[in-house]
C-alpha cells in the first residue's frame, strides 16, 4: 500500500522575518514522515492549487492561496517542538544550497527547568530562509499525522490458531 502513496511537495514560504522573503520547495514521503528540503524557487509567484502539493506561508495576506498559515505567537512553540523532534528522528534532510538556513544554527538554551531543556530561537539571527524551513518541516509533519489519521488501522485475524493471544484484553490510557 505505501508504494501507492506520492511524495507530497511543500511550498513553503517566509517574508516576516529579517532578510529578503524566501520560498523553500520540498518534498515529504506522508508514511514515513522523512522530509527533504530541495531548494529556493522565486518568490513572487502566487502559488496555485495543486495535488499532492501543500504552501505553507507566514504571510497570508500576501497570496490568493495558501494551505497553511503561521501565526507566530500561536505556534511558534508547536513549530519548534516539532522540528526538535523530527531533527532527533533523523526525519530530515536538507540539500547543502539550503544548509545556510539550518534552523539549529539560530537555537540557544534559554534555561533548564523541571521538564528539561528550555530552547529559543536567537531572535537577533532568525531569518527568511531559516523560517521557511521550519515552515516546511511544520507542514510535513502535519501531513504524515494526516496520513497516519487517514489510513485503516491494522486489524487482527481472528480466525487465527493462537488461542494464546490476549490481543482483546490489552490495557490502555487515554
Amino acid at each position: 500500500m505505501n508504494d501507492q502513496i506520492k511524495p507530497v511537495v511543500i511550498d513553503a514560504r517566509a517574508a516576516a522575518y529579517a532578510g529578503e522573503a524566501i520560498r523553500v520547495l520540498g518534498v515529504v514521503l506522508p508514511a514515513s514522515g522523512r522530509v527533504m528540503l530541495k531548494k529556493q524557487a522565486t518568490w513572487k509567484e502566487q502559488p496555485v492549487p495543486k495535488d499532492n502539493a501543500v504552501v505553507v506561508t507566514d504571510t497570508p495576506m500576501i497570496f490568493d492561496y495558501w494551505d497553511m498559515s503561521f501565526n507566530e505567537s500561536e505556534q511558534m512553540a508547536e513549530v519548534m517542538a516539532v522540528y526538535n523532534e523530527a531533527q532527533r528522528s533523523g526525519l530530515i534532510l536538507i540539500e547543502d544550497a539550503l544548509r545556510r538556513y539550518e534552523p539549529k544554527d539560530v537555537i540557544q538554551m534559554r534555561k533548564m527547568d523541571e521538564r528539561g531543556k528550555v530552547l529559543d530561537f536567537d531572535s537577533m539571527g532568525i531569518t527568511n530562509g531559516h523560517m521557511a524551513v521550519l515552515l516546511a518541516i511544520w507542514a510535513a509533519r502535519k501531513i504524515y499525522g494526516g496520513y497516519l489519521m487517514s489510513t485503516a488501522p491494522i486489524t487482527l485475524d481472528d480466525s487465527s490458531n493462537d488461542k494464546d493471544s490476549d490481543y482483546g484484553l490489552m490495557p490502555f490510557s487515554i
